[in-house]
C-alpha cells in the first residue's frame, strides 16, 4: 500500500444544517433552507457550505481523512456532493447513511476511505424513549470495519439536543447512552481488547451523567475496567469546547475509545494517546471584545458565510 493510513485522520463535525434547496414537505423547518425560504438557501451558499465543509475537514491534519463522521446532515445527497468537491474528490470514499426518523430530517452519517478501511457491517441503532414512544431522535450508526487486517468497530452519535432544557431533556440523552452501552457491552464481552472509537456531537459535556455515568467514559488515569476513555475531557477541564451554548465554551463533539485501542492490545493505537480540536482561525469568527465562537454558516437568518457553529475533532492511528 502507497500511502500510509496514519497521515490521514479520523475526524467528528456537526456540519450545521447541512440541506440541499430542495422543499421536502414532510420535514419541519425544511422550507427554510430553499432559495424562496427564510435563509434564501440557493445553490451558490450550498456550494459554498460543501467547499467549506471540505476545507474544514482538510485542517484536520492536512491530509484528507481516513474516516469521518457528520452530524446535522439531510440526506446522502448531500455527502455525495461534499466527496465530489475539489478538496475531497482524490480519495475513494464510500458512505454509510440511514434515513433516521428525525423531526427535522438531519442524520449522521460515516464516510470511510476505500483505500484502507472496509465495512463489514453497516447498521443502525433506533433510540427509543420510554416515557415518550412519539419522540423520534437521530440513529446511533454502527460501522464494523477493517483497517490493515485490525477490526475497529465505529459509533457516530448525535444525541437529542437541549432546546426544551438541559434537565427536561436529560431523559432522552440517558436513552441514547443507555443502548450505546448495551452495544458496547456486547462486543466487549466477545473481546475485551476489541478496538471501538465512539464520536459524535453528544448535547452533553464529558462530566454530564450520560457520558460518565452511563457510558462510562472517564479520563485515561481513573478508569476501570470496562470504562471507555473520553479523549477530550482534558479539553474540557481546561475551558476549551467544540460549539458555544449559552454564551460559554461547551465540549458536545468527543472522541471516546475502548481501553484496548488506548493501549494497543489488538493491534491499533492512538497517536500521542490523545485527540484535538481544529483550533484553526478559519473557523472561529472574533468579536469585537474578543471573544469567540464558531465562525458559522448562519446567525438566526442572517447569512455569515462560514463553515459551521461546531468545531471538528480528531484523531489519527497507528499500528501497534
Amino acid at each position: 500500500m502507497s500511502d500510509n493510513f496514519s497521515k490521514h485522520p479520523i475526524v467528528f463535525y456537526n456540519a450545521e444544517n447541512l440541506f440541499d434547496t430542495l422543499d421536502d414537505p414532510e420535514l419541519q423547518g425544511n422550507e427554510d433552507f430553499t432559495p424562496e425560504g427564510d435563509k434564501g438557501w440557493d445553490d451558490e451558499r450550498y456550494r459554498e457550505k460543501l467547499n467549506r465543509l471540505a476545507e474544514a475537514l482538510l485542517l484536520a491534519n492536512d491530509s484528507t481523512p481516513l474516516a469521518f463522521g457528520m452530524a446535522e446532515i439531510e440526506n446522502r445527497q448531500v455527502v455525495e456532493d461534499l466527496i465530489r468537491t475539489d478538496q475531497l474528490r482524490s480519495a475513494p470514499y464510500k458512505i454509510v447513511h440511514f434515513d433516521s426518523e428525525d423531526r427535522r430530517g438531519i442524520d449522521c452519517v460515516f464516510v470511510y476511505d476505500s483505500r484502507f478501511l472496509k465495512a463489514e457491517l453497516e447498521t443502525k441503532l433506533i433510540v427509543h424513549i420510554e416515557d415518550e414512544p412519539h419522540f423520534r431522535t437521530r440513529d446511533i450508526l454502527y460501522i464494523k470495519t477493517l483497517l490493515s487486517g485490525h477490526e475497529i468497530h465505529f459509533f457516530v452519535n448525535h444525541w437529542p439536543s437541549r432546546r426544551e432544557g438541559t434537565r427536561e431533556s436529560e431523559n432522552r440523552r440517558y436513552a441514547a447512552a443507555e443502548l450505546l452501552r448495551a452495544e458496547i457491552d456486547e462486543i466487549l464481552h466477545f473481546n475485551k481488547d476489541a478496538n471501538i472509537i465512539v464520536m459524535g456531537d453528544f448535547n452533553d459535556t464529558p462530566e454530564d451523567s450520560s457520558i460518565r455515568e452511563i457510558l462510562r467514559a472517564k479520563g485515561q488515569h481513573e478508569q476501570k475496567s470496562g470504562d471507555l476513555i473520553n479523549l477530550l475531557i482534558e479539553e474540557h477541564k481546561k475551558g476549551l469546547g467544540t460549539v458555544v451554548h449559552e454564551r460559554q465554551w461547551d465540549v458536545f463533539d468527543q472522541l471516546i475509545i475502548s481501553q484496548g485501542l488506548l493501549q494497543g492490545q489488538s493491534g491499533l493505537e492512538v497517536e500521542q494517546n490523545n485527540a484535538f480540536i481544529v483550533q484553526n482561525p478559519k473557523l472561529l469568527y472574533t468579536f469585537e471584545n474578543g471573544n469567540q465562537k464558531p465562525n458559522s454558516s448562519y446567525d438566526g437568518n442572517y447569512y455569515r458565510g462560514g463553515y459551521s457553529d461546531h468545531l471538528p475533532v480528531f484523531l489519527s492511528l497507528k499500528e501497534k
